[in-house]
């Protein structure tokens, strides 16, 4: 219908281990879930007002406010894959990709991820694709889903 690759990502939210692999730069978190703005990997920019309070409400909801300042480098990987989470919700997106998304994170912080994912689908007008190995991961929206074997 004519738009152009961006028009469709600024309504895509994503997580996966390739993409938390590609974070590799020493800037702070709230730069890093600003950038789910625009969907770059690469380009960290001070958010706006607007969006700086919103940076914050996501980064509070998933209990990482208090690292707002600190480098993504120097965090944890179940903290950075929580910053990550945190980017992929806040531009509020119609589709949410979650590769993984729990991976990485210790039992309190997956119920947790697992009670935001489902508040969040809850909400009108939000489709979710997760990829997880572990069918005890899959929140309870979860209405359709497609189990691949291996060959033997």
């Amino acid at each position: 219908s004519g738009e152009s690759i961006w028009d469709i990502k600024k309504h895509i939210g994503y997580v996966s281990p390739e993409m938390h692999r590609a974070f590799r730069s020493n800037v702070t978190v709230e730069r890093i879930v600003a950038s789910g703005f625009s969907n770059a990997v690469s380009l960290y920019v001070k958010p706006d007002p607007q969006n700086h309070e919103t940076c914050l409400k996501w980064m509070s909801i998933f209990g990482i406010e208090q690292l707002a300042d600190k480098s993504f480098l120097k965090l944890s990987s179940g903290e950075q894959r929580l910053v990550l989470l945190a980017r992929a919700m806040v531009k509020n997106p119609e589709l949410l990709i979650l590769d993984e998304p729990l991976h990485g994170l210790d039992e309190p912080n997956r119920r947790h991820v697992k009670q935001v994912i489902e508040a969040f689908c809850q909400r009108k007008g939000k489709t979710l694709i997760m990829v997880t190995h572990y069918e005890d991961e899959l929140p309870a929206c979860i209405n359709h889903k497609k189990i691949l074997y291996r060959n033997k």
